[in-house]
């Protein structure tokens, strides 16, 4: 388990755990759904021994009639525990990345930069080869920045989730909790893109609901382990009867980032020409060494803003569909209270 106790138990305890489906007695800690009647199919009740308000700690109903002001909730860390508005994953994303810059931007920056690096030599050589040579490059080029993009997204997953208790974790930490899920985190990079990638060769949309559908695998595979396989099918089973909701998100998400980088591409454009007195023209095809680093630079910046704003909305996703389905707000809630009398620290 590597996103901390309690997050690997998705299913109501003493039924199947994911990976084998055999039955495991619930682990301690948060993550775990309330305590189930004789058919763990009907809704939960209440637990009698945990006074809370209304409507904590119990899956959500998402048919008509939910409108309305959303109820009062702690809030320890990031985001109110309680099913999420759209406003509030949001704002919960870019409040990850206030709360912990270093390991939100600062890791995202050194590993893209290191990946840019390579995606310039490797241009550099497949240009001055044959095309064969170029084009298995490129190949190997987009297989690199697949996997240090999931690798980043797994690690920013756990990061998000100890913001989501009011706590922090060092890179360190974050990378020693997943680097036993970094092979499946690998495949499951190369694989989800192939996937939508299929899905796009036979139908555009059909590539569209496969990449929301499997959007959820990353913080599934990290937070509760397990395999690729039961990642995806996990991810599907939470996505399951949102798929509109998850995809306004992700979509509206994409139009903020995309506002923000125009912006910086603007601030970056208009230093560079300061700095050098040279217009840069990619339009042309002839890049010079000024236009390279720009384009670098570039690259950088941009990729470094996409992946840890969109690894913090999946997480944040992962985390509403979870409080909805499985009562998890609870968990939380009750995980982090006993975080802050562990510290010595008041309710919030």
């Amino acid at each position: 388990m590597t996103g901390g106790p309690g997050w690997g138990n998705p299913q109501p305890p003493g039924g199947p755990n994911p990976a084998d489906g055999r039955q495991q007695p619930p682990p301690p800690g948060w993550g775990q759904p309330q305590p189930p009647p004789s058919d763990w199919n009907q809704p939960s009740p209440p637990p009698c021994w945990h006074q809370s308000p209304p409507g904590w700690g119990q899956p959500r109903s998402e048919g008509p009639g939910q409108w309305g002001p959303l109820p009062r909730a702690e809030k320890p860390g990031i985001i109110p525990l309680r099913p999420l508005a759209v406003g509030e994953i949001l704002d919960g994303a870019f409040a990850a990345l206030r709360s912990s810059p270093a390991a939100m931007i600062g890791l995202t920056f050194g590993a893209t930069t290191a990946t840019q690096i390579i995606a310039v030599i490797l241009a550099e050589i497949g240009q001055r080869g044959p095309t064969g040579v170029m084009f298995l490059l490129a190949a190997a080029n987009a297989i690199i920045i697949f996997v240090t993009g999931g690798a980043l997204a797994g690690t920013l997953s756990v990061v998000v989730g100890e913001l989501t208790l009011g706590s922090s974790v060092r890179i360190g930490e974050a990378l020693r909790r997943v680097r036993p899920r970094l092979a499946s985190l690998t495949g499951l990079s190369i694989v989800v893109p192939l996937l939508a990638l299929i899905g796009f060769a036979g139908f555009v949309l059909g590539g569209i609901f496969v990449a929301v559908a499997l959007a959820l695998s990353i913080p599934v595979l990290v937070l509760e382990g397990g395999t690729i396989r039961t990642a995806m099918r996990r991810s599907w089973t939470l996505v399951r009867g949102a798929w509109w909701r998850i995809f306004g998100v992700l979509l509206l998400t994409g139009i903020v980032v995309a506002v923000l980088l125009s912006v910086l591409a603007f601030v970056v454009v208009l230093a560079f020409t300061a700095f050098t007195n040279v217009m840069p023209d990619p339009a042309s095809g002839d890049l010079t060494g000024l236009d390279l680093a720009l384009s670098t630079i570039m690259s950088i910046i941009f990729y470094t803003v996409i992946v840890s704003v969109m690894a913090s909305v999946a997480t944040l996703l992962y985390v509403d569909r979870r409080i909805r389905l499985e009562g998890l707000d609870m968990t939380l809630a009750q995980a982090a209270q006993e975080r802050r009398a562990a510290t010595g620290q008041g309710p919030q």
